[in-house]
């Protein structure tokens, strides 16, 4: 019984090991901490790098409008992930205007 404890043990810390061996996606502490940063790391970076996010260059254009321009060349998110992205994209880097 205890050989089973201490390799169940073992096995549990190897496993939280190599998850935080895993290297952070490059560029993502561009992007301050907040509600819906996640779903915005994980939906956006599938064809941006989190600087292109940060450093866009429409930056007059309101987030939800580039959020759903996004969507229709093909970003893969359901109308409520769209929502969650634009509203923390509009608190975490607000629009400029032009």
């Amino acid at each position: 019984m205890r050989i089973f404890a201490a390799l169940a043990a073992g096995l549990l810390l190897t496993g939280f090991g190599m998850a935080a061996a895993q290297p952070a996606m490059p560029g993502a502490e561009l992007l301050p901490e907040g509600a819906g940063r996640d779903t915005t790391l994980r939906v956006c970076t599938g064809c941006h790098a989190p600087d292109v996010i940060v450093n866009r260059t429409q930056k007059a254009a309101p987030w939800s409008d580039v959020v759903q321009a996004m969507v229709e060349k093909g970003a893969e998110a359901t109308p409520d992930e769209t929502a969650q992205i634009a509203a923390y994209l509009k608190k975490a880097l607000p629009e400029t205007p032009a």
